[in-house]
């Protein structure tokens, strides 16, 4: 404050300074006109100076006053903060007084009037316990200190010295007026003693009131509480001798003073006192942990593995600092977790075995902690997704999985990705239960279609310590296979329900399980009845009445379909059944893998009538075909013995045994021969035929050569070669050997496929004849490079009287090669493509095997063929006497 003045007194003293130099330059100013013009000053300047002067020394001023202000306006609002803080403080420790406190602070026109307005101060059970003695006078209503006061008022104040006793009232406006302290008691109408105290405190007085039963009250209660304590503590005491945990006690040393029973049993010591003694340990370890505890004066816990009366045993130890005095440094205790570690070791084991087997299934598992951290997976989840082991390592959450799969492309793509990725982490958050609830529930199975082509049903579920179970099954092909199966079982029961044949299917226990609509038709029972999968006794007893009832057939069905022994359950096929309706009903059972019979129905009775016209029409075909054979027989017999008797002329005419004949005559008979050989050798064929279908035809066999036969059949071949400007080959090995055939008959069939080959091939093809012996069988063909077989003729090859084209003969060759063949226990094949020439393949086996015996894939062969026979009349001859009909002709 005194530099501040001092600061303006400067300011003003500077400001009057200029002012008055200004004053006394402008009256000097005559005076010193002679001085030069640089030492004049103007007086209006130096007034404006001074006054500029004099603000700003006015501004400065008014700056540190103000600023000073606030200074001083902070300082004290900081110290009356405090003071109320005291106040406050000071309240609060005399409301914790046992009494009742009044402070007045009033002056003495307050005093005159009354008990005034004091401030009251003290605990709420002293307050009750003092009201208690006041009494309401029915006058004007007061407040409760002035009830009190007024009715303790008049009491005399007992005070310790030997002076007259004075009411409290007088008391009171004593120390109200004249700051009187006095001590003393008051004692009620009934008898109790209140404790009264007046003290000045400043410029205040203060009036303490106790009542003496509330003190004792509190002191009894403190000293039940230390009675209640030290009981406690014995109690205590007892309860840990006997308890079944060791427990023991140290002094600040970490030496033993104190152990119970317990603990002398598990050191298997005599008593406590030797344990004390020999400061037996538990373990040698548990005192470092004592020290520890004692450092730290904090509570440290371990444990130790004890062998005590020949049992593994564990401990868990707890050495605790204690807050007593003395010895009581240290407590101790051995808790037996020996079950809990038994049973933690099996958990463990039981968890890895868990593991081992999920990691052996192939349905991928991962379990979420409730963190939504990956705390478990099986191999099948790192292998369905194609996570490698950084991934997976260190602390993996839910939501990081997710994204990184999609990153991959290897997870669905929904609309939007967001809220997809929160509905599958909402069974971490929603619906849980209380803290302490099971956690139970889970979240409906989904189904994943994943870009690359693969289907995942996914399973969650709650996991009970918290956290999310998730199964990952790869369904791919069991979609697959259930559209397979959908679709084979559409198919099947289309095909069931296109089949002619009444089909029904019943389960092991008898209830229809699978029907068709030829099973309805047939038995005419509503597809209602059967839709409700009916018992076999329902349906047995439809059929009983269907069928007049006792049949033995129905009966049979229902044995097969519910018996379980083996001898009713056999396959059966071709069973009759009539109906009363004249219908007949076949039917057959056959026992299927599951326990199921199939039984299948047909309605024969059309066939039954087919039947009987078949075998009527068949008697009166083989009735026919006796009339033909002897028909042919004597056809055939009638005409060999008037050709033998033209040959035999013929021949004469042509020996010239009646003369000599010219040209033109020799011409004609030799054509004559030529069409009764020709004639004689078709009815040789036909007799044949004859004889191998009715039977009586049999075989001459005999050791043949192969080889030489087949050069015996070109050599009578090789003028008709020689005549059609045909190629005629044999290939055959010379070693094949010999085979029990009939010669004569193979030697025809030769001759029948040499000529059919020379008539369908031109002039410049060729022809091979050859054979080959093949496990067992002798296989002798005939080739050619002709004009082939159409696919339309080779169907009928082989039957008999079938020809075709300009070369065909009668349509008896071949027939006939294949019959000799059958009858040799062999068959005919023919392979021949159109434009591309033929081959006719005999198969006949080398052992003798039974006559007409079908082969075992009969293809059909070469088209027509023309009767083969050698030829007896010498080339040159024939030739000329052709060429002599042939011109004759044209004449």
């Amino acid at each position: 404050m005194r530099r501040r003045v001092n600061f303006l007194a400067l300011f003003s003293a500077a400001a009057f300074s200029a002012a008055a130099i200004a004053a006394g330059g402008a009256s000097a100013q005559d005076a010193t006109v002679a001085e030069p013009a640089a030492f004049a000053i103007d007086p209006l300047i130096a007034a404006a100076a001074g006054a500029i002067a004099l603000a700003c020394a006015a501004m400065l001023w008014a700056y540190r006053v103000s600023a000073s202000t606030r200074h001083q306006s902070l300082h004290w609002s900081k110290r009356l903060a405090e003071m109320e803080a005291r106040l406050e403080k000071s309240d609060a420790v005399l409301s914790a007084h046992p009494g009742l406190v009044l402070v007045w602070e009033d002056d003495n026109e307050a005093i005159e009037s009354g008990w005034g307005d004091p401030k009251i101060l003290g605990g709420p059970a002293a307050l009750a316990s003092l009201l208690s003695f006041s009494s309401e006078d029915g006058a004007t209503p007061k407040t409760p200190v002035d009830t009190l006061l007024s009715t303790l008022g008049d009491l005399p104040v007992d005070e310790d010295d030997s002076g007259p006793a004075r009411i409290l009232r007088e008391k009171v406006l004593e120390l109200r007026g004249h700051g009187v302290a006095f001590s003393g008691v008051v004692v009620t109408q009934d008898g109790r003693s209140i404790e009264v105290d007046g003290r000045v405190a400043g410029g205040q007085v203060a009036l303490w009131m106790t009542d003496p039963a509330v003190r004792m009250a509190e002191d009894g209660a403190i000293v039940g509480t230390i009675r209640e304590r030290a009981t406690d503590l014995h109690g205590a005491h007892a309860l840990l001798e006997r308890a079944p945990t060791p427990a023991w006690r140290r002094n600040a040393d970490l030496a033993l003073v104190w152990v119970n029973r317990a603990y002398v049993e598990v050191v298997e010591a005599s008593s406590a006192a030797d344990v004390i003694r020999q400061q037996i340990e538990l373990d040698p370890a548990l005192r470092t942990l004592a020290g520890e505890a004692s450092t730290s004066r904090k509570t440290a816990e371990g444990g130790v593995i004890i062998n005590t009366k020949g049992e593994r045993r564990v401990f868990r130890i707890v050495e605790t600092p204690l807050h007593g005095s003395g010895d009581a440094a240290l407590g101790g205790l051995a808790i037996d977790a020996t079950d809990l570690d038994k049973v933690k070791t099996d958990l463990k084991q039981h968890i890895e075995a868990n593991q081992r087997t999920l990691d052996q299934i192939p349905t991928a598992v991962a379990i979420f902690g409730a963190n939504q951290n990956l705390v478990y997976h099986n191999r099948a989840f790192q292998a369905l997704w194609g996570l490698d082991d950084a991934a997976l390592s260190g602390r993996t959450y839910h939501g990081e999985i997710l994204d990184d799969l999609r990153f991959a492309g290897k997870l669905p793509e929904p609309a939007d990705y967001d809220i997809w990725k929160d509905g599958q982490l909402a069974l971490y958050t929603e619906n849980i239960g209380p803290s302490g609830s099971t956690r139970e529930g889970g979240s409906p199975d989904e189904i994943w279609h994943l870009p690359d082509g693969r289907a995942i049903r996914l399973s969650k579920e709650r996991h009970p310590l918290g956290g999310v179970v998730m199964a990952f099954d790869d369904i791919t092909e069991k979609i697959e296979l259930e559209a397979r199966f959908n679709t084979q079982l559409n198919v099947q029961k289309a095909t069931l329900n296109n089949l002619a044949e009444a089909v029904a299917v019943f389960s092991a226990d008898g209830t229809l399980r699978l029907h068709n609509k030829a099973f309805e038709e047939l038995w005419r029972i509503a597809p209602a009845r059967l839709a409700s999968a009916p018992h076999i006794d329902d349906i047995t007893s439809h059929l009983l009445a269907k069928t007049g009832g006792g049949d033995a057939g129905v009966a049979m069905i229902k044995r097969a379909a519910t018996s379980k022994s083996p001898e009713d359950r056999k396959s059966v096929a071709g069973m009759e059944i009539s109906i009363r309706d004249g219908r007949a009903v076949s039917f057959g059972l056959e026992p299927l893998p599951d326990g199921a019979t199939l039984v299948h129905f047909l309605d024969i009775t059309d066939s039954r009538e087919r039947e009987k016209e078949l075998k009527e029409r068949n008697a009166i075909l083989e009735q026919a075909d006796r009339l033909k054979s002897k028909f042919v027989d004597h056809v055939s017999y009638q005409l060999r013995t008037p050709l033998s008797a033209i040959i035999g002329f013929s021949e004469m005419l042509d020996g010239q045994m009646f003369g000599m004949l010219n040209d033109r005559q020799k011409d004609y008979v030799a054509s004559v021969l030529s069409a009764s050989y020709h004639l004689r050798d078709l009815i040789n064929d036909i007799i044949d035929l004859a004889a191998i279908d009715a039977g009586k035809l049999e075989l001459d066999r005999g050791a043949t050569n192969i080889r030489a036969l087949l050069e015996s059949a070109a050599t009578f071949s090789a003028l008709k070669a020689e005549d059609t400007q045909v190629a005629l080959k044999v290939d055959c090995a010379k070693d094949i050997g010999d085979a029990a055939l009939d010669e004569r008959r193979v030697k025809q069939m030769l001759f029948n496929l040499l000529s059919n080959a020379f008539s369908y091939t031109g002039a410049g093809g060729a022809v091979t004849i050859g054979a080959r012996r093949e496990k067992g069988v002798i296989k002798i063909w005939v080739e050619d490079t002709g004009r082939g077989v159409s696919p339309e003729d080779q169907a009928k090859i082989f039957d008999a009287f079938e020809s075709r084209g300009p070369s065909a003969g009668a349509g008896l060759g071949l027939s006939l090669v294949d019959r000799f063949a059958r009858l040799h226990g062999g068959w005919t094949r023919l392979d021949s493509n159109e434009g591309q020439g033929a081959r006719v393949t005999c198969y006949l086996p080398e052992a003798l095997a039974l006559p007409e015996t079908k082969p075992p894939a009969e293809i059909a062969t070469e088209a027509d063929e023309a009767p083969t026979k050698p030829q007896r009349v010498k080339r040159k001859a024939r030739t000329k006497r052709k060429s002599a009909a042939r011109a004759q002709a044209a004449e």
